[in-house]
């Protein structure tokens, strides 16, 4: 590791300590009752039954595609303390910004969520997976992919205990149904965001995959508006058949597919 190498690998780990403390810090730090411990444990528990699988799943891809267990769990450490509180002070900051344009306080509520996570949080997401990727020096698509989806991954996690978290200690909610609400929206959510994002940043800068960039821009694009679209009033339906979701679902995984597909096919040239 060279000396741009390590420094970087410092200012990584300067952020992810942040991020511990912004994540993990202010929940130990709450004021609550033995009970409300031990619902919080079972909630959890319920998010974890679906957690493990996934992680298995994108450790079972990174062995197939001849990816280090290195490149995950840096990206994966990243994506869980990096990009939260970054992607919270860049929500922030469009918020302020979009304050002075949208001047109705309904306007605003109804569409902030929208305006604001499909950017930052992609754009954070994205990055601390190239950062992994340079500080261990890959530059394969291979790496590049499960880089994203550990990434995304360890941003889901977090976000989701945080989520149930707060019904939990809120009191007014059952936080084992959040979590079941969580898992729902779970199956394609920032795990698969992050890597389609991450692919198609890599597909539309990289010399080698020049052919390729008009589908990295569809990646980045159709994700970013999926996100967008999922955060607005768009969204939202009183009824139990929600067509937007499934075509939310389908365009996403769909993209992923193919996104996995062409790393094959690229791993198989090398």
């Amino acid at each position: 590791m060279n000396k741009t190498r390590r420094i970087a690998l410092y200012i990584y780990l300067v952020l992810a300590g942040i991020g511990l403390q912004f994540e993990l810090g202010d929940m130990a730090s709450k004021d609550i009752t033995l009970e409300a411990g031990r619902d919080l444990i079972l909630n959890l528990l319920v998010l974890t039954a679906f957690f493990l699988p996934f992680f298995f799943l994108i450790k079972r891809m990174a062995k197939k595609l001849s990816v280090e267990p290195l490149v995950l769990g840096t990206a994966l450490f990243g994506g869980a303390f990096i990009a939260g509180w970054l992607s919270f002070a860049g929500n922030s900051l469009i918020d302020i910004i979009n304050s002075n344009f949208i001047k109705d306080p309904a306007v605003f509520n109804a569409w902030t969520n929208a305006l604001t996570a499909p950017f930052a949080e992609e754009f954070f997401k994205s990055l601390t997976a190239f950062a992994a990727l340079y500080i261990l020096g890959r530059k394969d698509i291979q790496s590049v992919l499960i880089a994203g989806l550990s990434s995304g991954f360890g941003f889901q996690v977090i976000e989701d205990i945080a989520y149930v978290s707060r019904v939990t200690f809120g009191g007014q909610y059952s936080g084992s149904l959040e979590a079941v609400g969580r898992i729902a929206g779970g199956l394609a959510s920032h795990t698969l965001y992050t890597a389609v994002v991450t692919v198609g940043v890599y597909l539309l800068f990289s010399t080698a995959y020049k052919k390729y960039r008009l589908f990295g821009l569809w990646c980045v694009v159709s994700t970013v508006a999926n996100h967008f679209i999922w955060n607005s009033p768009f969204f939202e339906t009183e009824h139990r058949i929600n067509i937007v979701v499934g075509f939310l679902f389908a365009f996403l995984v769909a993209t992923f597919i193919e996104v996995y597909r062409l790393v094959l096919k690229e791993k198989k040239t090398d």
